[in-house]
């Protein structure tokens, strides 16, 4: 996916008076990179914030207004000129509009806003970015995710290769953020080897599955400094927001916590934070989770996964399903492309006042389908795919 922020900014330098070629430049970018445009689009040229709806909503709005400008004014009218009396009169998001040149503007903020030796953006403006996505997400009632990367063995590295190499290392990790993580998403040196990256609008599972994918790319990264070859691995924690925080500094120590977890479990792995002491996971899927017995063809019911652990998935449950029982469990989500199906035993069986809470342990993920996020569960939770395994814990 190309860098739209890039590409907009490359057609505003060549001047916002030449409405229609920008507009052209817009009408391309979503129809090649999707309505994420839009609120790419408006922070460019605004630095407001808005979600993907309100954006475009917002776009339209403009254009339409660019032309009843027009209608009464009676000549044509610049689209910056629009947009500065829409957000100023109409909508009344902007209080004091100033203008300044464009390509100014870029290059002062890219050099306050990045790090110098990877190119990643810094702390500070990590720190801005994270307020804005936890106000964004309060105000329109919506989720995001951070995921802490952390250089494993990275002191060893330093003092056995030397510095250099250290800052050699850094680059190229970087570089693997920048290629991996989606446009959306915003990748920053948080300090020393840790890395961080703010993920808009996405799920915990979502999260997961990125940070699987660079964990991987690091893994086989080979490096070469002084005529010798070396490698790297990388930890790395999720927490999402609202699901495992509810303010900034919570979601930053939730993220710090399952990297911690992922260090002390032996290096080289992501952990999703964990709420208890039995190490169940949150995973906010929104849509429903089926359930339906395998061996007695019981009718299928709905019911809400509350927490996945690292052996099998609690739910609510308005009947009850005797222990041993197999099951199958399908789950959707509209941040998942595909269903994914998982058999499981029942394993623990708790009654409630209105509903029975239910433990099962995975036996295995059916993965015909290749979905990412099937084989990113399989992996994490330490289950096969497709392989019916006699192995299950009873301790879910």
């Amino acid at each position: 996916m190309s860098d739209i922020r890039q590409t907009i900014i490359d057609s505003l330098s060549s001047g916002l008076s030449k409405n229609s070629e920008f507009l052209e430049t817009v009408q391309g970018l979503v129809e090649t990179e999707g309505e994420e445009t839009y609120p790419i689009l408006l922070n460019v040229l605004t630095h407001l914030e808005f979600n993907t709806k309100d954006a475009k909503s917002n776009w339209d709005q403009i254009i339409k207004h660019q032309s009843l400008l027009e209608t009464k004014l009676e000549r044509p009218v610049k689209l910056i000129t629009a947009m500065c009396d829409y957000f100023s009169e109409v909508s009344k998001n902007l209080q004091s509009p100033t203008m300044i040149e464009l390509k100014v503007l870029e290059e002062t903020r890219k050099v306050s806003r990045s790090d110098g030796l990877t190119g990643l953006f810094n702390r500070r403006f990590f720190d801005e970015t994270l307020d804005g996505e936890i106000s964004k997400a309060i105000r329109y009632d919506g989720s995001f995710s951070l995921i802490f990367f952390d250089l494993d063995n990275f002191k060893n590295l330093n003092d056995t290769w030397g510095h250099q190499a250290g800052d050699l290392t850094l680059k190229r990790v970087a570089e693997i953020l920048i290629l991996e993580k989606r446009t959306e998403d915003i990748a920053c040196r948080y300090g020393g080897e840790e890395l961080v990256l703010i993920l808009p609008e996405t799920q915990k599972i979502n999260a997961l599955v990125i940070a699987e994918r660079i964990r991987q790319k690091v893994e086989e990264l080979k490096l070469d400094f002084d005529g010798k070859s070396f490698g790297v691995t990388l930890s790395g924690g999720v927490a999402s927001y609202p699901t495992d925080a509810k303010d900034i500094k919570s979601l930053i120590h939730a993220a710090d916590v399952a990297l911690y977890q992922a260090k002390e479990s032996g290096r080289n792995r992501i952990f999703l934070h964990a709420l208890d002491k039995r190490h169940y996971i949150r995973i906010d899927f929104a849509g429903e989770v089926h359930v339906s017995k395998v061996a007695l063809g019981h009718e299928q019911i709905k019911v809400q996964g509350k927490n996945f652990s690292s052996s099998g998935l609690l739910f609510e449950s308005p009947i009850s399903i005797e222990i041993g029982a197999q099951v199958q469990v399908q789950i959707t989500d509209q941040g998942i492309d595909k269903p994914i199906i998982v058999k499981a035993l029942v394993a623990r069986v708790e009654k409630f006042d209105t509903y029975y809470d239910i433990g099962i342990a995975f036996l295995e993920i059916d993965d015909t389908e290749g979905s990412e996020i099937a084989q990113t569960l399989a992996k994490n939770l330490g289950i096969p795919t497709n392989q019916i395994s006699q192995k299950y814990n009873t301790d879910a």
